[in-house]
């Protein structure tokens, strides 16, 4: 079914394969997880992984981090190297654009307000009566996943912070980028012929598989934008940034937080959104997208006359 190189696969095996790929790798790299933690600190412990203390938390990260690289990194890579000879190429990972970086990072800025404040949206939605059960569901597991995400972000020392770096910022950055934009997106537009398309479904995926839907709408959100900087760009380097950035500003607030003398649950609650600056950023975002749009036409436009690919 597998055949080497992806002009040969149809995009739907592809798809089998990088599923197939995550699963083994999630399966394979967890139970690793589990047997580096049981070395390293006991079998006890590991039984009572979920109780909370701050050497079980030790322990989920360190699973975390494993299952993660196991999960997104290694299968992404693995599947570019089966459809292409040139698996950097397949990723769009030969290419960067200082420029292009930049004007990332002030958007990044800019749209900040604006997704939290679709954020806050996104807390206050009801479904209909007839859905209580699956609305009932939906905050069970938010409400799971916000304890877990306050635990991991208790960070007492420097040492701490720099592991929620690797562990929520650079590996999800880079693991889900590869996954998600790099093989993902690159299967639903061949599959769909339209790239617009296959960003938007990309980014629902995206967001669907982190389970929290009280914040579905603006992880989806993130997820286009990241498909159309990508798109724009031809380098996986830039959504891998702004990815990072967003991420990044999370631990680092809450590391602030904490230095500061305040609790990670002060970070959780909702502030009152600043409405002129969200509408400022916003229209500055907008004109940085649009002067990004025109400056990776530019700069690909460059590179294809200096690779004589557009010589007659």
């Amino acid at each position: 079914m597998f055949k080497s190189g992806s002009a040969e696969r149809h995009p739907f095996n592809s798809l089998l394969l990088l599923l197939l790929l995550i699963f083994s790798g999630a399966f394979l790299f967890t139970m690793i997880g589990f047997a580096l933690g049981t070395a390293i600190y006991g079998l006890e412990p590991m039984i009572k992984m979920s109780s909370g203390s701050a050497e079980n938390i030790q322990i989920l990260k360190l699973i975390q981090i494993v299952t993660s690289v196991g999960m997104f990194v290694l299968p992404a890579l693995w599947f570019a190297k089966m459809e292409s000879n040139n698996w950097s190429a397949f990723l769009k990972l030969n290419n960067f654009s200082w420029v292009l970086a930049g004007l990332t990072i002030l958007i990044m800025f800019g749209l900040a307000q604006f997704l939290e404040y679709v954020n806050d949206l996104n807390k206050s939605m009801a479904l209909p009566s007839f859905l209580k059960d699956l609305e009932a569901w939906m905050l069970l597991k938010e409400q799971q996943m916000e304890v877990i995400t306050k635990q991991l972000l208790v960070m007492p020392s420097i040492n701490s912070f720099l592991v929620n770096m690797l562990m929520l910022a650079i590996i999800p950055a880079v693991g889900e980028e590869l996954t998600f934009r790099g093989c993902l997106q690159r299967i639903f537009s061949r599959w769909t012929g339209n790239y617009h398309a296959a960003i938007w479904i990309t980014a629902i995926i995206f967001s669907s598989i982190h389970f929290q839907f009280y914040g579905f709408m603006p992880r989806m959100l993130l997820g286009a934008l990241f498909g159309y900087l990508f798109v724009w760009s031809g380098s996986l380097w830039i959504p891998i940034l702004g990815h990072f950035l967003n991420n990044a500003a999370a631990v680092v607030t809450a590391y602030v937080y904490q230095q500061n003398g305040k609790s990670v649950e002060e970070m959780f609650e909702m502030e009152a959104i600043n409405m002129p600056f969200m509408f400022i950023g916003m229209a500055v975002s907008v004109i940085l997208l649009r002067y990004f749009y025109a400056s990776a036409m530019r700069e690909n436009k460059l590179k294809t006359i200096s690779d004589g690919s557009g010589l007659g």
